[in-house]
């Protein structure tokens, strides 16, 4: 229950400001006369504070910065083509890598860290075609179509996010750099899905001077191609997901660790499992949970050659719509990666274990917050387990 200044200080923003979905409100109504109109902005901005209390390269702590703003135009109330969307965001960064600094792992503690600053990300077409399906077009990231499962999206190592067999091998965009590509998802009946698409193969490096617009396609840097089929689905009532997908990389920039020369093409395969388990509105708790496996089969050219990663959302717990994880991924190291990689003077591990736990609370319609505990085993450049502890807060304006 609010209290009286509480209740001033929401009427004098126009509506109740602990309950508002956006920060800065309707602005006067002009925020609900754009989307009235089809022209939706937004702006997200995460703080997170993250430390190594022991193991890793050493001790130490850092704080980290995105703010995340763009726009949706809905193109059928704009300029009266039904089914058509535009959609452009961008970020600005800051901040140092806990894991480049003091942890030594390979997967990256937290998902918003980057080398990057200020970034255009998105910006691409989306044209749906009634029930059939849709064609993206235009520049975008492939993890934000592809390897996903929502319940692995709670956790903030980047481990969760684009599987490690695609991130650690190939150069193809995801977070935090996109390249120009085309997707085309076609939906069929009884559930079953199929998606397509093709990338620019090389999306530059990820350092300040990439503005999101460094990528290279053809030629040595090749094309890649991403599939998936997938069949949703309702156990029980409860619904769920299945998805079997996998990629490859023509490019012909790849270091083969076994001649020490370069090779040509790259894939792999990949299978999730996002099920919902209980129904928070019939036990007053929800769970869910999800498995995700990864499968390089090129041994000479692998950096990563195995991958698996399971947890455990439960949600609804204290406050409405919190949620509490629980969750393990391991990573392989390809064997003639790690061979030659200790003969050049650097003492890899051939594997790392991450298991994290996690809590979201939605304390404000605007404001969230998560603290956040990670025990990395055998982290891959360092080689000395580390415990690390975190807090992040995200703000909607």
């Amino acid at each position: 229950v609010l209290g009286d200044q509480d209740r001033v200080m929401g009427d004098a923003f126009g509506q109740d400001f602990f309950l508002r979905e956006g920060l800065t409100g309707n602005w006067g109504g002009v925020r609900g006369q754009w989307a009235e109109a089809g022209f939706v902005p937004y702006a997200v901005y995460i703080q997170e504070f993250m430390g190594n209390a022991s193991g890793g390269i050493q001790t130490g702590s850092v704080w980290n910065g995105l703010l995340d703003f763009g726009f949706e135009a809905d193109m059928e109330k704009l300029a009266g083509v039904p089914g058509g969307s535009f959609f452009m965001n961008a970020f600005y960064a800051y901040g140092n890598k806990l894991s480049d600094n003091y942890v030594g792992d390979f997967n990256g503690i937290s998902n918003i860290a980057t080398a990057t600053d200020f970034n255009v990300f998105n910006i691409f077409y989306l044209q749906q075609f009634g029930d059939i399906g849709y064609l993206k077009l235009g520049q975008m990231a492939a993890d934000e179509d592809f390897m996903v499962s929502e319940t692995a999206s709670l956790f903030m190592n980047g481990a969760f996010g684009a599987l490690p067999v695609e991130s650690g091998n190939i150069t193809a965009p995801i977070y935090p750099l996109a390249a120009p590509g085309v997707l085309l998802h076609l939906d069929f009946e009884e559930g079953f899905f199929f998606q397509t698409a093709v990338y620019a193969g090389d999306l530059g490096p990820e350092q300040t001077s990439n503005k999101g617009f460094d990528w290279r396609m053809g030629g040595g840097a090749g094309y890649a191609w991403f599939g998936e089929l997938g069949y949703a689905y309702e156990l029980s009532g409860l619904e769920g997901v299945f998805k079997f997908g996998g990629y490859y990389s023509t490019g012909e920039e790849f270091t083969n660790f076994q001649t020490g020369g370069l090779s040509s093409g790259f894939g792999s395969f990949y299978a999730i499992l996002d099920q919902r388990i209980l129904d928070a509105e019939e036990n007053g708790i929800g769970l869910s949970g999800f498995l995700r496996a990864g499968y390089a089969p090129e041994q000479e050219t692998s950096v990563v050659r195995y991958y698996g990663d399971a947890g455990l959302v439960l949600d609804n717990l204290f406050l409405e719509d919190d949620a509490m994880g629980l969750a393990v991924s391991y990573t392989n190291f390809g064997s003639d990666y790690v061979t030659a990689t200790r003969v050049g003077g650097t003492p890899v591990t051939s594997s790392e274990t991450i298991i994290e736990f996690t809590y979201q609370a939605p304390l404000f319609g605007w404001l969230a917050v998560q603290p956040d505990l990670q025990y990395i085993i055998d982290p891959h450049f360092s080689g000395r387990d580390a415990f690390v502890a975190g807090i992040r807060a995200e703000v909607l304006f």
